[in-house]
């Protein structure tokens, strides 16, 4: 197996083994994540096919290796499963380890803040990898301004939201400067942080937030299901 596919293997193996952990108990959470990991990972891995198809990135086949599955390497769809389990295994860690508080402020400054996507689309036109990424900053916050809110007001979320930016700026920062993931320029607007694009800090984010705006529906429905 590729370097690719052993990196996001290691990614999830930590956390899975956790999950069985008295306190967490992630495992009794496995039905709201793996709907979560439907819905989101299937739209994402779609873009994902189409773009590479067109392409706006490419897979180098010395990391990633040369085993397909519609033009996505193995590593890549392994992704799309260590990235949310991961994610959801820290929001439910620290909402077992971390006092709950409430910080309150408005929708409507989440609305404001996903109009920032919106600006590719009046200077960048031309980017597409930009565009789209833009795009669904905008749709993500607006879904989480117009029916997760109070989640999203949440100490848990805002946590879990900065600590998987941790294994995000570690794991993209190799995945970029092998490169494992190269990036047309003319996809991009070209501005990166060390070698990653800063295209890749607003999808990482919305990637992170739809599987936590998921988890939290389907959680909410397993719960009522259930009791």
């Amino acid at each position: 197996m590729s370097i690719y596919f052993w990196l996001n293997f290691f990614v999830i193996l930590g956390p899975f083994f956790l999950s069985f952990d008295k306190k967490v108990s992630f495992w009794r959470r496995w039905p709201p994540l793996f709907l979560s990991i439907l819905v989101v990972s299937g739209s994402f891995i779609i873009w994902d096919i189409i773009v590479t198809n067109i392409g706006h990135w490419s897979f180098s086949e010395n990391y990633a290796g040369i085993l397909k599955i519609f033009n996505l390497p193995i590593g890549e769809w392994v992704f799309f499963i260590s990235v949310p389990y991961a994610t959801i295994f820290i929001y439910e860690c620290v909402r077992a380890y971390i006092k709950e508080k409430k910080f309150f402020f408005s929708r409507y400054v989440i609305i404001a803040i996903g109009l920032i996507g919106i600006l590719p689309l009046i200077f960048y036109p031309d980017k597409g990898y930009t565009v789209i990424d833009g795009i669904v900053f905008f749709i993500t916050m607006l879904l989480i301004s117009l029916i997760k809110f109070e989640q999203f007001q949440s100490r848990w979320t805002i946590t879990a939201l900065f600590l998987s930016y941790i294994p995000f700026l570690i794991f993209n920062g190799i995945f970029t400067f092998l490169p494992i993931v190269s990036y047309s320029s003319e996809a991009i607007i070209g501005f990166r942080v060390i070698s990653i694009p800063i295209e890749d800090f607003f999808y990482s984010f919305s990637l992170i937030s739809l599987y936590l705006f998921f988890y939290f529906l389907f959680r909410k429905y397993s719960f009522k299901r259930h009791t």
